[in-house]
């Protein structure tokens, strides 16, 4: 089953939800417009990459973009294609408020 609402209103509007929303939506856009050696640069550069964030591992300085410590933010504004972001878009807008 797939929620379509919660029973939890609000008389607010839901500015900082929206604001996700729409920040994800552009970086997934961004994502796409990039060529494909590029688009895989930037899932290693800002995707969580544990044995990098705990220090076990590094990057090359070419992928390096963020602290490895940022990408625990960064990564969750990266999304694996259309479904992954609906389905994640979908729950944020009902649960976001």
């Amino acid at each position: 089953m797939i929620p379509l609402h919660d029973d939890n209103p609000t008389s607010m509007r839901p500015v900082v939800t929206v604001a996700l929303i729409a920040a994800c939506v552009v970086v997934f856009l961004w994502q796409l417009g990039l060529p494909t050696g590029e688009q895989e640069r930037i899932i290693y550069a800002l995707g969580i990459i544990p044995a990098v964030v705990f220090g076990e591992r590094t990057l090359s300085h070419e992928i390096v973009m963020v602290p490895a410590t940022v990408t625990v933010i960064t990564s969750m504004f990266l999304h694996g294609g259309w479904l992954h972001l609906g389905g994640n878009m979908l729950y944020v807008w009902i649960f976001g408020n």
